[in-house]
């Protein structure tokens, strides 16, 4: 068992760190819709990794099914999805939604997934690779949404992107709900308990209820960092439509 902030997880960390500032480097001189195409075929062939070694590493128990506790319903998973639509479809206004929820979600989920690693994503080597890759990929596509001069997103996109999350919150204990069948390591989100036990932060010292409210504080400050530049830009702004109205 390698623990984690272990001397593999340091090293995978520090390798992380280098592979995103590397790539994010040398892929800026792609435009935007590479940058998408390329993050969509990566998310195929990590998911594909992911279903077939689940699968073959509990043939025993559960045959040619996928164990509920590797079902694509967390944070990070869920972007194929996300990464799906902003690639086939033609609604600008619904990619630009989905994009305003992947810029923090797939900044800090990605972060927070190499910081935090899973016990699995520690112990095999084969989804060591697949997950650290996987997450990285999801880093650097956030930095170029970030800093993307084609899409410019504004203090509405802010909003937006906390409403969606209220909805994806409520639809992941909805998911922990149905699929729960006493195996505790069901916990999509990690909206029913921390994702590693021991956080000095993330933690059931004072219940669940303490929890998802320290957990919901987080994600709004990440969010609102994501968005710093358009708050302050629209607060500037109000500031001086009221200075123009008093005149």
């Amino acid at each position: 068992m390698n623990p984690l902030f272990g001397t593999k997880h340091i090293i995978l960390i520090i390798a992380s760190v280098a592979l995103i500032v590397g790539l994010y480097i040398a892929s800026r001189r792609l435009d935007f819709q590479t940058i998408c195409k390329i993050l969509f075929y990566v998310g195929i062939v990590s998911e594909i990794v992911k279903i077939f070694y689940y699968i073959l590493a509990n043939e025993d128990k559960y045959g040619g099914i996928l164990p509920k506790t590797d079902l694509p319903f967390h944070l990070c998973s869920i972007q194929i999805i996300f990464i799906a639509i902003i690639n086939i479809s033609k609604n600008e206004k619904l990619k630009r939604f989905i994009m305003s929820f992947m810029l923090p979600s797939c900044l800090f989920g990605g972060i927070a997934a190499i910081l935090i690693a899973t016990d699995s994503a520690r112990n095999s080597w084969v989804i060591t690779i697949q997950y650290f890759l996987y997450h990285i990929a999801l880093v650097i596509f956030a930095l170029h949404l970030f800093t993307s001069k084609e899409i410019k997103l504004n203090i509405k996109d802010y909003f937006s992107c906390l409403k969606f999350l209220l909805i994806i919150m409520f639809f992941a204990i909805y998911v922990n709900s149905i699929l729960y069948d006493g195996n505790p390591n069901i916990n999509f989100m990690y909206v029913v308990s921390p994702p590693q036990s021991g956080l000095p932060y993330l933690n059931e010292e004072k219940g669940w209820l303490v929890y998802i409210i320290r957990y919901a504080i987080l994600v709004i400050v990440a969010v609102t960092l994501c968005y710093i530049k358009p708050i302050i830009v629209a607060i500037k702004d109000k500031i001086s439509k009221s200075k123009l109205n008093e005149k």
